[in-house]
């Protein structure tokens, strides 16, 4: 979570402020006031309309270039778009969208940029929300944005112009789109607009609620050792919603013994690695030293990533280690989305899949007609070039984009 104390002084601009005011002033920055006051809007053209909104589609487009870069260098999200200036939005004008150099209008308080008038809502700032929406002010916007791309995928705004009718939306993934006011009644197919409400997101984390330990099925005797004992190693049951997403586990999932896409797996748990949207402090970003111990042929792993979207297609999204016996060598296996995995939930914008994408299982039910389903898994097959060596470990490691790697089972083929 967020620092409090940072929260709510997001910049100490006793010491700053020198620099900042130099870049207003450099930068002719328009603050949307006259010498008679705030200028008067008599309602734009039909050209005119056009024309602003292509402005601030220009805008929105230079921000997105200048978050990617603030996160490539810090790891994580300014807190507000103010943070971008000057070194990764060298004109603080980009914050004007063109509508408000003609009315005068900017965002206003408590949403409103501390640090400089700006056009633009920046829906992951860290603003706390309001006690009534929540179990107390302890969540903040960007926790509620976040736990929304749980559900919804990158569709989610980054930022938002709310001086268009209808509104500018600068989603997650760089992709520009209009919406109403609210723009979750736009995904509401899929799920309910009441789900994507702070008090929806945040109902099952009261403060009097203390978290469940998840247990584990025991190890069927009659497995073999070519299927790896994981029983140590999980951190969330297939019969818990692990991800903070609202009725969705893998309860549904056949446990113990199974054989998916021609493989016998130990199916029992899951190793959920974390991200830079699943922030939950539980998950680690990696998994060293999961134990192998044997030569093997081929290792089969099952598993896919929670808060995927087609944006990743492309990436690697995380990579697994292999160390062999005696510090001989270490090999890496890099996994790439819609290579090797996908969201583990259908998505309804998700091309066909290519034919290198294994699906070792699918969801086949009356549920599966669900808005978001159905669930699926992937298979991911390594072939050993040195079958003579014996493997020692392995080490499961999340990349740290959006996406959240997670492994239900490996099998070592001897």
């Amino acid at each position: 979570m967020l620092n409090r104390n940072h929260v709510e002084q997001p910049r100490d601009f006793a010491r700053q402020g020198a620099r900042l005011l130099a870049v207003i002033l450099a930068g002719g920055l328009w603050v949307g006031a006259t010498a008679h006051g705030v200028a008067q809007d008599d309602g734009p053209s039909a050209d005119q309309a056009t024309e602003e909104k292509e402005g601030c589609t220009r805008n929105l487009k230079l921000i997105y270039a200048a978050i990617e870069a603030y996160q490539s260098d810090h790891k994580d999200l300014p807190n507000w778009l103010s943070d971008l200036v000057p070194q990764y939005l060298p004109d603080a004008n980009v914050l004007i969208c063109p509508v408000c150099r003609r009315t005068g209008k900017t965002e206003a308080p408590p949403l409103a940029d501390p640090n400089l008038p700006s056009s633009y809502l920046f829906e992951f700032c860290p603003v706390y929300l309001a006690t009534g929406n929540t179990n107390g002010p302890t969540r903040t916007r960007r926790e509620w944005k976040r736990r929304q791309m749980g559900l919804v995928g990158s569709v989610v705004p980054l930022v938002r112009c709310r001086q268009h009718s209808p509104v500018l939306n600068l989603a997650f993934d760089g992709r520009i789109y209009e919406s109403p006011t609210f723009w979750e009644y736009l995904v509401t197919n899929r799920v309910s607009f009441a789900e994507l409400t702070p008090a929806g997101i945040f109902a099952e984390d009261g403060p009097s609620r203390p978290r469940r330990t998840p247990s584990f099925p025991p190890r069927d005797p009659k497995a073999k050792p070519s299927l790896l004992d994981l029983t140590k190693y999980y951190n969330a049951a297939l019969t818990e919603s692990w991800e903070g997403k609202t009725n969705a586990d893998l309860a549904i999932l056949p446990r113990g013994i199974q054989t998916f896409a021609g493989v016998e797996f130990d199916v029992r748990g899951i190793i959920q690695t974390g991200s830079r949207v699943l922030l939950d402090k539980k998950y680690p970003t990696q998994v060293k030293g999961i134990a192998v111990r044997q030569k093997c042929k081929r290792l089969h792993f099952l598993h896919a990533v929670g808060f995927g979207s087609p944006a990743d297609e492309g990436s690697q999204v995380a990579s697994y280690v292999v160390h062999f016996a005696g510090n001989q060598a270490r090999l890496e296996i890099p996994i790439v989305y819609d290579r090797d995995v996908r969201d583990w939930h259908t998505l309804p914008d998700e091309a066909a899949a290519p034919p290198e994408l294994q699906v070792a299982w699918k969801e086949d039910s009356v549920v599966a007609k669900l808005p978001g389903r159905p669930f699926r898994l992937f298979m991911t097959s390594w072939t050993n070039l040195a079958p003579e060596a014996e493997i020692e470990s392995i080490d499961f490691i999340s990349n740290l984009g959006a996406a959240a790697p997670f492994l239900v089972a490996i099998t070592a083929e001897p």
